[in-house]
């Protein structure tokens, strides 16, 4: 049967530096599986979209079984496609929205990978999502709560406080940023990241433990099923379900060891950027 793995959590990063730390964790000492990462397409789509795509080189010390069962090399390689997407505004028609406009949709990094090698006999197809959080986050830019220079307002008004040619629309505008605040922060961006994963794992081919796609899934569909029906066979099953059994209990590992290499990653990165000696 399929397996299904889901977490979420946060990382005490604004959405900024934790994108930058995560298009730059490998190599990485809290992750040694991980040993290549080799960009093979990048490119901005005409929203300002970015999309890249990887391709991981990833060894694993499974047990003799497994790799006899399915003939696994010493490196497998997964494919990953991301999607960088800036936010939306109130008014996306607008050619130049003023800053005082609420941003209705957060910027947001979406990623997908499935594993390319051993994909005949078992499949893992993973979605992650980054997110600023809370959002909508939206701190008040008073006085009180941020000098006159970091807010767009007053950094362009006149001695009257009116911006020349610009309606007050009753919105307080966004803060700007400092000259002392951290490149990949800024005061209008929320302090943490909320992290959303998921993965599907299931055996297929041969070793099939159900019928793939899943039933109630429409069967004219273009793209061809992998395992349609199951395995004919009993044991050939019970070898895809042992299969799946080991296959999401090592990706629950490797997902926590994941989330500490993150939080390496980002901390070193976040220091690195703040002081060039990396210093706190």
């Amino acid at each position: 049967m399929v397996a299904l793995f889901t977490t979420a959590f946060h990382f005490n990063f604004p959405w900024p530096a934790q994108v930058y730390a995560v298009l730059n964790k490998y190599p990485n000492p809290l992750a040694p599986h991980v040993v290549s990462m080799d960009v093979i397409d990048r490119q901005m789509l005409a929203d300002g979209t970015i999309r890249s795509e990887r391709i991981i080189g990833i060894s694993q010390d499974s047990p003799k079984w497994i790799r006899r069962l399915l003939g696994a090399p010493d490196v497998t390689y997964a494919r990953e496609v991301s999607f960088i997407v800036p936010s939306c505004t109130a008014n996306p028609s607008e050619p130049s929205p003023s800053p005082s406009r609420v941003l209705l949709e957060p910027p947001k990094l979406l990623m997908a990978s499935t594993n390319l090698s051993l994909s005949t006999l078992l499949q893992c197809r993973e979605t992650i999502s980054y997110l600023p959080h809370p959002w909508p986050h939206l701190p008040p830019p008073t006085r009180q709560q941020f000098a006159p220079a970091l807010s767009v307002r007053d950094a362009n008004s006149d001695d009257s406080g009116e911006i020349p040619g610009e309606e007050d629309d009753g919105v307080p505008p966004y803060p700007s940023p400092a000259e002392t605040d951290h490149p990949l922060s800024h005061p209008a961006m929320p302090p943490t990241t909320l992290f959303s994963q998921s993965a599907l794992i299931f055996s297929t081919g041969v070793l099939a433990t159900a019928p793939y796609p899943p039933y109630g899934i429409s069967t004219e569909s273009p793209v061809e099923p992998l395992s349609k029906p199951s395995a004919s066979t009993y044991p050939q099953r019970a070898a895809g379900k042992r299969v799946e059994d080991y296959s999401q209990t090592r990706f629950e590992e490797n997902a926590q060891g994941g989330r500490a290499a993150m939080e390496w990653a980002a901390g070193r990165l976040w220091r690195e950027i703040e002081t060039p000696e990396g210093g706190e």
